[in-house]
């Protein structure tokens, strides 16, 4: 079994971490510290396990006795991880924080979006950083462009998100994450990412991206080179017609639409849920690669709504 501790187990996200983890066959939750929470019921703040998980939360996390720690905090705790990975050279770390002045780079840490990095993950990766929600749904869209050097001029992703991740700071910061992804895949991209939101509502776990790009391929062309980018992967998927958004909403799946609008735009429309893709979901998925299990392992979860 995968000893696994959470470094900020009373926030949103690690509660949804909590709920895939304690249903995960090959895991084992031991530790969940949150400050001044110690002792404490985990199900005295995510009230949904209630009769679920009977752990408490613990007074610290003691990474000897853990495999895999997932961060999703600022404290003093979580910062004793990230800054001292080479005492804990088997310890798995998964950060999920989004900390606006983590260089994950500078730490060595993977980025942790599979669709486009699963080859480093599964080869002896310890460390990865999951993306931001509206940065991953953006840079599935946008991959398999920029994967065949056809990204020219600026972008425009439009997206619809929770008020709690659609802060100006969280979308200057996910620009910033797209931008830097694609240049890196295709070094001859110079445009810029022209983040937008949509005019339209989505529920508390919504996710939707709709990226228009200068392309005059056919879409049958367009079409071929994401099947082929996306064939062998288990949670993003081509449809036909674009999906809402409650046909994803608790499962890991990520849903890809392709219209071309006019002769000379490609529009794609990307839906996914926000707790999941950039969160919880994305940080089981890195741990199965880390640990050689199959990508699905623990996240065959059913849609919230029908």
């Amino acid at each position: 079994m995968i000893r696994a501790g959470i470094a900020g187990a009373d926030t949103a996200m690690a509660g949804e971490l909590i709920r895939i983890l304690i249903n995960h066959p090959d895991v084992e939750l031991t530790s969940a510290f949150a400050p001044g929470k110690v002792g404490r019921k985990v199900s005295s703040v995510h009230h949904g396990l209630a009769g679920e998980c009977d752990l408490e939360f613990s007074p610290d996390i003691n990474p000897a006795k853990l495999d895999v720690i997932f961060i999703d905090a600022h404290s003093d705790v979580a910062d004793r991880f990230r800054m001292n990975t080479d005492r804990w050279p088997d310890l798995r770390i998964i950060d999920m924080s989004h900390c606006p002045s983590l260089d994950f780079e500078a730490l060595e840490m993977a980025y942790g979006l599979p669709e486009i990095n699963r080859k480093e993950l599964v080869r002896g990766c310890r460390r990865a950083v999951v993306p931001r929600s509206v940065a991953a749904a953006a840079i599935i869209g946008l991959y398999p462009l920029a994967r065949h050097l056809l990204l020219k001029g600026d972008v425009t992703v439009a997206y619809a998100c929770p008020k709690d991740i659609d802060t100006e700071e969280k979308a200057d910061m996910a620009r910033q994450e797209i931008r830097h992804v694609l240049h890196k895949t295709q070094n001859s991209f110079n445009g810029e990412i022209i983040l937008r939101k949509l005019d339209e509502d989505v529920s508390e776990r919504g996710l939707k991206v709709v990226a228009e790009i200068p392309c005059t391929l056919d879409v049958n062309e367009v079409f071929r080179i994401y099947d082929d980018c996306y064939d062998d992967h288990n949670f993003t998927f081509m449809v036909s017609s674009a999906m809402p958004g409650y046909e994803v909403e608790g499962t890991q799946k990520t849903l890809l639409t392709l219209q071309k609008q006019s002769a000379d735009t490609l529009t794609v429309t990307v839906v996914a849920d926000c707790r999941m893709r950039g969160g919880a979901g994305d940080a089981v998925h890195i741990m199965n690669l880390l640990f050689g299990l199959h990508e699905r392992t623990g996240l065959y979860l059913k849609a919230h709504k029908f």
